[in-house]
């Protein structure tokens, strides 16, 4: 009987722990206090949502650090998946790389019906700033405890998130719009908010444009971020 309390107890406090974490994890909306879409937001309060949700999604979400910027903005990655998938996540990392026939165990059975591996980068120019934005929303779409539809397809999938590849060009951008906006947006192309100022948020620190260097790999970001995209290759990269 005391074992089959125990057992009882244990259980419980599982699941009620569960459950605590759950009503925890917010929403983009939640979490920053506005509707995505009605400003735009920063870098750092984007790395703090990701870290919000890595933190409140312990089995299910797993946040990594793969470099910084010219001006420290840290360079992040989100990898997403089902519980069980998480668990063995280098190994299916290995599986991969095995299929490509990169791996350095080559003889090492395959397994055919491992999960697919998508990556999806965003705001590479960082004036193209509603991107973030979407990240955002993306993540919380598949981790969303009532998005039971995502969680069907995160048994098949690891999905991995890079929420912003050009940092620095994001917040120039972000700080020049938020300082000079008003009350109200304003639609007519030569209202002040649309005239952005030399050199512009779309570039890099170095004012490269990173959408044209990764073959070229000139810059650090670019650099730090084919390092670890070459260790995984996924199948589809968007």
């Amino acid at each position: 009987t005391f074992c089959m309390n125990r057992k009882f107890l244990l259980t419980f406090f599982f699941f009620s722990f569960l459950v605590s974490v759950q009503a925890q994890l917010k929403s983009p909306e939640e979490f920053l206090g506005y509707k995505i879409g009605s400003r735009y937001t920063p870098h750092w309060k984007i790395v703090n949502y990701f870290n919000h949700v890595a933190a409140n999604s312990i089995t299910s979400v797993k946040m990594e650090k793969y470099g910084e910027t010219n001006e420290g903005r840290p360079l992040l990655l989100t990898f997403i998946s089902s519980a069980d998938n998480m668990q063995r996540l280098d190994a299916i990392r290995m599986n991969n790389l095995r299929l490509a026939n990169l791996a350095k165990d080559k003889a090492a059975a395959i397994e055919t019906n491992a999960p697919a591996i998508v990556w999806l980068s965003y705001n590479v120019h960082g004036n193209e700033t509603s991107s973030s934005e979407a990240a955002m929303m993306t993540i919380w779409a598949l981790v969303d405890p009532s998005a039971t539809k995502t969680k069907d397809w995160l048994k098949n999938t690891v999905v991995v998130i890079d929420p912003c590849i050009n940092p620095d060009g994001r917040d120039r951008y972000v700080n020049w719009y938020n300082s000079i906006v008003g009350k109200n947006a304003n639609p007519q192309r030569m209202s002040r908010e649309h005239r952005e100022p030399w050199p512009g948020g779309r570039t890099n620190h170095y004012n490269f444009d990173l959408n044209r260097d990764w073959a070229w790999q000139t810059q650090v970001e670019s650099r730090q971020r084919i390092k670890i995209y070459k260790e995984w290759l996924p199948q589809i990269h968007v």
